[in-house]
């Protein structure tokens, strides 16, 4: 196989895990029981007990604030990654051309 074609299998392989992962995620925020306890029990309940804990005196006496602060962290990573498989997978089924690529399959749409 040569490189230019181990390239082009690499980047299909990319673009159908994107397609997948977004698959996936739909499928998952679809879910009834998801949706409870990820996307309201954990991103949302959770969060707001962490932030409402952060202005208690006695979790910054204590020194407990910045473990609050991690909590906070894990559910904005987590957020970000769903994020990030949604924009993937938008990118992989609908791409933005470039110029050339557009001029390509104009090109080819008269032919």
């Amino acid at each position: 196989m040569s490189n230019q074609n181990q390239i082009e299998n690499n980047e299909q392989n990319e673009i159908d895990n994107h397609i997948e992962m977004g698959e996936a995620l739909e499928r998952l925020k679809a879910n009834k029981d998801f949706q409870k306890v990820v996307m309201k029990g954990y991103l949302e309940r959770e969060v707001l007990n962490s932030v409402s804990l952060l202005s208690v005196p006695q979790i910054s006496e204590q020194g407990k604030r910045s473990g609050v602060m991690e909590d906070l962290i894990s559910a904005s990573n987590l957020q970000y990654y769903f994020g990030m498989i949604k924009n993937f997978y938008e990118g992989a089924t609908n791409p933005v051309l470039s110029d050339d690529e557009m001029t390509a399959m104009e090109a080819e749409g008269e032919a």
